[in-house]
Formats: C-alpha cells, sequence, structure tokens
C-alpha cells in the first residue's frame, strides 16, 4: 500500500507559493484578532491533503480548481467578531485565488462525537495545520480508523453524488451547463469505488491510495476501478468538458453502475435485498430505522406550516423519501409519478422534478 507521503501531489510553484503566502495573510489576520483568535486552524480537503486539483486558466497557466475548506477551532463558535472576522477573510481570500475559501467554526470538542464519520476520518488523518499548537488533532488520531466508518457514511457519499448525476440529467436535458456535468459525473466516478472500500473497511483518505486498493480487491465491477481511475485523474488535474454526445454516454453507464453500487450498499446496512429500483422506493420499512417515527411526524409537520409541503413516507427521516425519490428520478425514462408522491408534488417533467428535489435536498444534504 503507498505511504501518505508518497499520496501527495506538488503543486507548481506559482500556486505553491500563492497558497503559502495565502496561509501567511490567515495567520496574521486571525492571529490579530486578540480575544477572539482561534485556537488553531486546520485546512481539509483536497489541498489540505495535499493533493488539490491542478487546472489551466485561459492562458494555460496553473489554476486552483477546488474549495479551500478550512476548520476553525475555537471555544466560542458563536463568537460574533470572529465570526464576522471569518466571513470577510472568506470574502477576501476567494477574490485573491479565485476559488471559494469557507471556513466553519467549531469546539474541538465537536470531533469527540463524529468519530464514525468520513469527514472525521478524513480531515484527522490527512490535513494541513494552519495555525495552533503542534499536532493539535493528534489526539484524536487512535480513533480515526477505517474499520470504524459507519456504512451510513457510503450511503450518504453515494446519494450526494446521485443527487449531481440527477442534476447533471437534467442538465443534460436542456442542453446547458455542461461543464457542470462534466464535473458532477467526474465525481460519480470517484464515489462508486470510495463507497465500496468505505463498507469493506478500507477506506483511505489519499484518492491514489484508494485507487490502488481497489485495483487489489476481489468482487468488484471491474468497471467501477476503471471509472475510480477516471475520477482520479480528473480530481488531480480537471479535464476540458466532452462534447454532448459524449456526456450522454457517460450519464448512462455511470448511472446503471451508480444504481446497481447504492442498492448494494443499502442492502448491506438495511439487512436487506434491493435487486432493483423497485424494491427500493416500495420497501415498506424505514430505511432510517434509528429515528423515531414521532420525530419525523413532527418533522412533517413543520416542513407542512413553514415550507408548504412535506415529504413522505411522513414516518421516516425525510431523507429517506429523497433517497427514495432519487431512484425513481435515475430510473429510464424517470418515474415523476413515484418521485412526485415522495416529494409531495405533482412533477409535470425533469425539470419540475429538478426545482423541487433541489429545494429538499437543501433543506435535508
Amino acid at each position: 500500500m503507498p505511504s501518505a507521503q508518497l499520496s501527495a501531489v506538488p503543486l507548481p510553484d506559482s500556486l505553491h507559493v500563492a497558497l503559502e503566502a495565502h496561509f501567511e495573510r490567515t495567520r496574521a489576520y486571525f492571529s490579530g484578532l486578540g480575544a477572539a483568535s482561534p485556537e488553531a486552524i486546520v485546512l481539509g480537503g483536497g489541498y489540505g491533503r495535499g493533493e488539490g486539483g491542478i487546472a489551466s486558466d485561459a492562458k494555460g497557466a496553473p489554476a486552483f480548481f477546488n474549495d479551500l475548506d478550512y476548520f476553525i477551532f475555537t471555544n466560542e463558535p458563536g463568537n460574533v467578531v470572529l465570526n464576522d472576522a471569518v466571513q470577510q477573510w472568506e470574502r477576501e481570500e476567494s477574490e485573491r485565488l479565485g476559488i471559494d475559501v469557507e471556513g466553519k467554526c467549531l469546539p474541538r470538542t465537536d470531533l469527540e462525537a463524529t468519530p464514525g464519520s468520513m469527514m472525521f476520518f478524513d480531515l484527522v488523518t490527512a490535513h494541513t495545520q494552519i495555525m495552533g499548537p503542534k499536532d493539535y488533532l493528534a489526539p484524536f488520531l487512535p480513533l480515526a480508523q477505517a474499520e470504524s466508518i459507519a456504512v451510513i457514511e457510503a450511503t450518504r457519499l453515494l446519494w450526494n453524488r446521485g443527487s449531481g448525476l440527477f442534476f447533471a440529467k437534467a442538465d443534460l436535458a436542456a442542453g446547458q451547463n455542461l461543464s457542470v456535468v462534466h464535473r458532477n459525473q467526474a465525481k460519480a466516478k470517484l464515489a462508486l469505488g470510495d463507497a465500496l472500500l468505505t463498507i469493506r473497511g478500507k477506506y483511505r483518505p489519499y484518492v491514489r491510495e484508494r485507487q490502488a486498493l481497489l485495483q487489489l480487491e476481489t468482487g468488484i465491477d471491474p468497471r467501477i476501478v476503471e471509472l475510480h481511475q477516471e475520477g482520479t485523474a480528473f480530481k488531480l488535474q480537471p479535464t476540458q468538458t466532452p462534447e454532448l454526445d459524449v456526456l450522454h454516454a457517460t450519464q448512462t453507464v455511470l448511472t446503471e453502475i451508480w444504481r446497481a453500487c447504492f442498492l448494494e450498499v443499502e442492502s448491506q446496512r438495511l439487512g436487506q435485498s434491493f435487486r432493483k429500483s423497485s424494491d427500493y422506493t416500495r420497501y415498506s420499512g424505514k430505511l432510517f430505522p434509528e429515528t423515531s417515527s414521532l420525530r419525523n411526524y413532527l418533522l412533517a409537520l413543520r416542513d407542512q406550516m413553514k415550507r408548504g409541503g412535506h415529504l413522505s413516507p411522513r414516518k421516516d427521516y425525510p431523507r429517506g423519501a429523497l433517497q427514495r425519490a432519487l431512484l425513481s428520478l435515475l430510473s429510464e425514462p424517470s418515474d415523476l409519478t413515484s418521485a412526485g408522491r415522495f416529494l409531495g408534488r405533482s412533477l409535470a417533467n425533469i425539470q419540475t422534478a429538478a426545482q423541487h428535489y433541489t429545494r429538499w435536498w437543501g433543506y435535508y444534504s
């Protein structure tokens, strides 16, 4: 298995200099807040792991591609001075770097409640600390075990990337946002293999490590390994948007494989056998059995009163309805009748479905 050091991808000199200058500005900015200064600042995501995307600008020069995702640790996450400072810093640095710079304020104790999450595992095992005491997250390393990542994390990953595939389907139908379609497809290519590694207890924070492990795994569709390799290449060095017919062909293959992968993960998580989409969408049990039916009914009542509608079935956590709807919408052709039943709306076409799905996805993603 490759080492973490070998998994990092060096930035071109120009981007390395720009990133180091950004780090210096960030340290100076937050250190100057006095009593509102955070305890530590940690960069997660691709650039924090040393494998952020390297794109090309209009002149062919290297350019940043991914967002910069920061975790800003403080005992006072609601501190007004700090939060206002974070918002100003986000605006200024986003404008300077040409990518989104985002910071989330939280106490370090929040990490104690999330050892089974993929976010926790990625952050603790692979990050860049910008400010604060040395090895600030080291105490959490013993908890960051790949075999401890919950299966629901694989479900969440596939649901999010499957939602991206549905948005791509709607955009392809309208012939718009093709670069976004290309990016959503690339993310889905990665998610398939990553989800299967997760449920096997073999997920790793570095994408090239995961690719190497997939090639050694047995019982995985070879197409998933190949797609993961394509997704890895795109993540590290994004490519130009293909022609429309290529995007359509990719969408067809990806959706078919995504569906099989999602049903495999959900079959393992719920101890059921979902062989086809209808087995899942018509499942009479709760997709989130650990949640309280009463609380879910109250969420539906709140949504009806405040948002003018609710998702069904009401006894399940609302994300369950969205997952059922997604399987219906990614059918070919889309089953708008079933999706509408889960979304609580009559859906005239895929564009209408995209509007309603996006709205609820924003609430419960």
